[in-house]
């Protein structure tokens, strides 16, 4: 059984640092509202730390109570503000705690260059990390093998890969939505992607063309946008597409913020939803049921996925369970809400 961490550890660390615990608290939650030098900061004096070390219960010492939510530097321009990654830390920071952990979030690079993030790598001054935004994963969590940190990677499937991962099939959650729009009538349906580097949006892609398929209906390419994941990317795409000649009558949408983006698009443009065009989001949160009108979404369980995930991730940490591989698949559900006609 493992022992919690000391009560004086966030005091220690906010006295040194000479910022408030609140403060101190922001930092490891990865939030806004904290100047870049105040970060810094924060993280040098717990990169410096001496935590005393605990037993694991097994007959091995871990001197490491950090959990780090961590994104590669490539795709740091996301930021850490997604409903993947906000329930996410939600679910490490209750697990974690639980477990006796602190959670940071954070940015590293690979090649473990002059971060704050990077140089607590080098020092294994995380116990384990879950891993968000990867392009190749591989070469990503190589420095957490190289370096005896656990690491699962999240938002993933990687069957094939010896690497721990949770996740669900992208490709099913696009399909789902598509295969709805078109079942519901809907023939000229746009779809707004993210940056198809990452998997995660190229398996979007090919779930839409899947559904239209197997529908047997064509696929209109000047309807497919690629868009940066936020509201200002999803109103400028959705007002494209809606002053092209042929435009759509139905749209899928990655993440409640660029459907927020979209359906401000097409109130300014007097375009009625469902009546004139259909909305479905993906990656998307019940927040979705706030929109005006709500949404229609194919939801992740993001919150469980990530609770279990880390549950997962602290058992090896703390068991050194010789696990080969861990790998879980979660399911996606379709949820309707008013912004498509019903079948």
């Amino acid at each position: 059984m493992s022992q919690r961490l000391p009560k004086t550890t966030l005091e220690h660390v906010a006295l040194k640092a000479q910022v408030s615990i609140s403060t101190v608290s922001r930092v490891l939650n990865g939030k806004a509202g904290v100047n870049e030098g105040t970060r810094r900061r924060v993280l040098a004096v717990l990169s410096s730390s001496s935590y005393p070390k605990t037993n694991t219960g097994n007959g091995h010492e871990q001197s490491s109570r950090t959990l780090g939510v961590l994104v590669p530097v490539a795709a740091q321009h996301w930021g850490l503000q997604s409903n993947l990654i906000q329930e996410g830390m939600r679910a490490v920071n209750d697990v974690g705690r639980q477990a006796g952990y602190v959670t940071l979030a954070g940015v590293f690079d690979p090649a473990l260059r002059d971060r704050t993030e990077d140089r607590m790598i080098r020092n294994r001054q995380f116990a384990g990390v879950v891993l968000f935004r990867t392009r190749n994963e591989m070469e990503e969590s190589r420095v957490f093998r190289e370096h005896g940190i656990p690491c699962i990677i999240v938002n993933r499937l990687l069957p094939d890969l010896p690497l721990h991962y949770i996740g669900v099939d992208h490709a099913e959650v696009s399909r789902k939505a598509a295969a709805y729009l078109l079942e519901s009538g809907y023939r000229r349906v746009g779809i707004l992607l993210g940056d198809t580097n990452y998997v995660s949006h190229r398996l979007y892609l090919e779930g839409f063309q899947l559904a239209h398929r197997n529908a047997g209906v064509a696929i209109d390419a000047s309807l497919t946008e690629t868009i940066e994941l936020g509201a200002e990317e999803g109103y400028t795409a959705t007002s494209r597409l809606m002053k092209r000649r042929k435009r759509p009558d139905a749209l899928v949408v990655p993440s409640d913020r660029s459907a927020i983006g979209a359906l401000k698009a097409l109130r300014d443009l007097g375009a009625r939803v469902p009546d004139d065009i259909g909305m479905v989001a993906l990656d998307s949160t019940t927040g979705a049921v706030f929109s005006d009108p709500p949404l229609t979404a194919v939801e992740i369980p993001w919150y469980e996925m990530l609770a279990l995930g880390t549950s997962l991730l602290v058992k090896v940490i703390e068991d050194r369970c010789p696990v080969e591989q861990i790998g879980v698949r979660f399911a996606s559900q379709l949820v309707l809400r008013d912004s498509t006609r019903r079948r």
